[in-house]
């Protein structure tokens, strides 16, 4: 009697998962090869069957053996290890740069076990590291540059003791143009920074991705993560299309235009500069607010989809005689443990974007404080094209700044909002 009713609660769920109704995410896992992600059109055949396997476990049996312990309900949590980081620490061993690559599921336990000190001690001792770096390697260039500066309001200041004007002129623009090189020479090198960190959070997302979403099915997202993938892989396509085909290069225009409008006393390409600045700042904005707000969106609709699903699986389950409270109990502390899983591999990986992005952003920030110290410095004695060049030179490092930050947190805004908004599936059951 106790098998039949078995069996009659695999044929209700097996009708549930052919109708759309999911079982807790985590039950896919079970068997490696449903370890696949239908973005066209689900989780896959896979999950339909692996589901009635942890069906039958939560019930007490195993399938294609007699049942040996009668009455008991068994089913085994979800760890760390079911969370698949190898293409995430192959990539973390890239970005290493010789240094101790940072493993992703030791990051995962130190978090889950509260061990944030550990955690945050080779990032400070690193950020640290490249602080007084950029200091002193930068603070010699800025002396050059103020020594030429001064230099060059010798020359305008004595322009009465040539007679003419031209040779204290001509001598400015001498000036001008050996600091114009070499601010367009730092710009640049600050360019290749900004470039190369917004590529190395691109390819962290592409590497996170695919077991990410893993471990939002895990949880009971199966909806949202079928949902939602194909989409967030757009949007880290098109975020590299942008930054690094357009935005980035619109900075290496947009620099030399600001220096050259400064050799000449008269006002020529300040619109075009500032119609530039204007476009790079808001298409930065506009990509910000079209992908964070497109997954504010999703979070008020599919997870509470995800919900519904997994409730009114779990309260089939209950409805058997005997077991179905065991049952019901056991498949929510899989969901929970799931749901663990992927809040802790979110927050590690918020943790190794801003890892990612601390020294570059670091660098960026020095230069862009040592420019308008160095600007302030100047303006007392110095030709006011002078100190135009510098404090410009100091806003496109700010504008950089701004590129950078708006990558950096338009993926971990991303992160979180699933994070948040996939615990309904969890909370409702």
């Amino acid at each position: 009697m106790r098998r039949a009713v078995k069996a009659a609660a695999v044929l209700v769920l097996s009708a549930v998962f052919i109708t759309g109704s999911f079982l807790p995410g985590p039950a896919f896992l079970l068997r490696p090869e449903s370890r696949q992600l239908d973005m066209a059109g689900g989780l896959g055949p896979a999950f339909a069957p692996a589901g009635i396997m942890t069906a039958w476990a939560a019930l007490g049996g195993t399938p294609g053996r007699e049942e040996a312990n009668s009455g008991e309900i068994r089913q085994e949590e979800f760890s760390l290890m079911d969370f698949d980081a190898e293409e995430i620490d192959a990539f973390l061993s890239r970005a290493s740069n010789g240094r101790d690559p940072v493993s992703f599921r030791e990051l995962m336990e130190l978090l889950i076990t509260g061990n944030f000190e550990q955690a945050a001690s080779g990032a400070a001792k690193a950020v640290s590291d490249a602080f007084f770096s950029e200091i002193r390697s930068n603070t010699a260039l800025m002396g050059q540059i103020i020594v030429l500066a001064l230099a060059g309001a010798v020359f305008s200041s004595f322009s009465g003791i040539f007679g003419s004007g031209h040779v204290s002129e001509t001598g400015f623009y001498v000036i001008y143009l050996c600091i114009m090189a070499l601010l367009a020479a730092t710009f640049f090198a600050s360019i290749q920074v900004a470039d190369e960190v917004t590529g190395s959070i691109l390819e962290f997302m592409k590497a996170l991705l695919p077991a990410y979403f893993l471990a939002v099915a895990m949880g009971g997202g199966a909806v949202t993560s079928s949902a939602v993938c194909g989409f967030t892989f757009a949007a880290v396509g098109l975020v590299q299309t942008v930054v690094c085909g357009l935005l980035l290069p619109l900075m290496r225009i947009y620099m030399p235009l600001v220096l050259a409008a400064n050799l000449f006393k008269e006002d020529m390409i300040s619109q075009l500069t500032e119609l530039l600045k204007l476009l790079i700042s808001w298409t930065m904005k506009t990509l910000f607010g079209i992908v964070v707000g497109f997954h504010l969106i999703q979070g008020l609709v599919l997870p509470q989809a995800d919900a519904l699903k997994n409730t009114a699986a779990m309260r089939l389950v209950e409805l058997i005689p005997g077991i179905g409270a065991g049952a019901g109990t056991i498949s929510q502390m899989v969901m929970g443990s799931g749901i663990l899983i992927k809040n802790t591999a979110g927050a590690a990986a918020v943790a190794v974007l801003l890892f990612l992005a601390a020294v570059p952003v670091l660098k960026l920030l020095v230069l862009m404080a040592l420019y308008y110290a160095a600007a302030a410095a100047m303006q007392p004695v110095c030709d006011k094209r002078l100190v135009s060049c510098m404090s410009q030179t100091a806003a496109g490092h700010g504008m950089l700044l701004k590129i950078v930050g708006y990558s950096l947190a338009l993926f971990a805004v991303t992160i979180a909002v699933l994070c948040i908004s996939t615990n309904a599936a969890y909370y409702a059951a």
